[in-house]
């Protein structure tokens, strides 16, 4: 009898240089398309050949989404680094009987997700070379067999302790859900030739890419009350902004951690069941190295 592979089995893995790590994941996608071209068969002597002839060689960006929740430990560094420094790492999904590699992956955003009694997440989407499928046996020399070890004891951050300042002001009081996001604006090279298009069966992808740009935003939104300005019309530049959400054990911050120096803001009114004040914020600052104004502390 046939076996299916379902979601809630897959397990996840990111390889990035000597390291290999077992995503503790909520929710996983990917897929890869391809670009066809099409040409003219009808001919002087074949008039009813009116249907078209199709060349399929040219691979797109493979796409992936992945939501993680964030650990106390160390675990899940490595997936925010490369949202920071956006180097490239290899992703593998395996199910019962298959396993799917990503090669060349780079985040193109990931969002920072902080809402109260619930453990902070982290969701990314982003693009990658090349998607692979095969069996475990297929990967055997890439230790996808390694890979399958099962993972250490991961304790959820919860997110206790909370700290939003704008322009020095605490702002963190009634608040109703946060988000941090970081885009990477990604542009890759072009990698069609004409050596590559004119072998018979051969797929070109696509495997370098250049940085063109990052915008760091994100929302604040809180209940209106008696305790909070209903400040609706303000909006400003050059304010400061520090968010921090995590876990404080025995004085040690472990958690996000975000201190800008510079950033613009619009404010607005939430019109429901309960009024709202959402805040927009954007980074206007270039810091020498974005990993020293955002940081996700872990226990080492």
């Amino acid at each position: 009898m046939a076996t299916y592979s379902f979601l809630k089995e897959a397990k996840a893995y990111i390889v990035y240089g000597t390291t290999k790590l077992q995503l503790d994941m909520s929710s996983i996608s990917f897929s890869q398309t391809f670009t066809e071209e099409t040409h003219t068969v009808r001919t002087l002597h074949n008039q009813n050949n009116v249907f078209e002839g199709s060349v399929i060689n040219k691979a797109n960006p493979a796409n992936f989404e992945i939501t993680v929740n964030l650990l106390l430990e160390d675990d899940l560094e490595i997936l925010f680094n490369r949202l920071i420094d956006v180097n490239s790492f290899d992703l593998y999904v395996s199910t019962a009987d298959d396993v799917f590699k990503l090669e060349t992956c780079v985040i193109t955003n990931g969002t920072i997700n902080i809402e109260r009694l619930r453990p902070l997440s982290l969701s990314i989407s982003g693009e990658a070379s090349k998607l692979l499928t095969g069996q475990a046996t297929e990967f055997a020399a890439e230790s996808i067999t390694v890979l399958r070890t099962s993972a250490s004891s991961r304790t959820y951050n919860l997110s206790p302790d909370l700290t939003v300042a704008l322009g020095g002001t605490d702002i963190h009081g009634h608040l109703v859900s946060m988000s941090i996001e970081l885009q990477n604006e990604i542009d890759w090279i072009p990698w069609k030739t004409i050596n590559n298009a004119l072998v018979a069966g051969n797929t070109m992808y696509p495997t370098q890419f250049n940085l063109k740009g990052k915008v760091l935003a994100g929302n604040i939104t809180r209940y209106l009350n008696s305790d909070s300005k209903a400040d609706a019309g303000i909006h400003g530049i050059t304010q400061s902004l520090r968010i921090k959400a995590g876990t404080l054990i025995s004085n040690t911050f472990y958690g996000i951690d975000l201190n800008t120096t510079n950033c613009s803001f619009t404010n607005r009114v939430g019109v429901g069941t309960a009024f709202t004040q959402n805040i927009d914020w954007r980074m206007v600052q270039n810091p020498a190295s974005l990993a020293d104004v955002f940081k996700y502390e872990t226990q080492s």
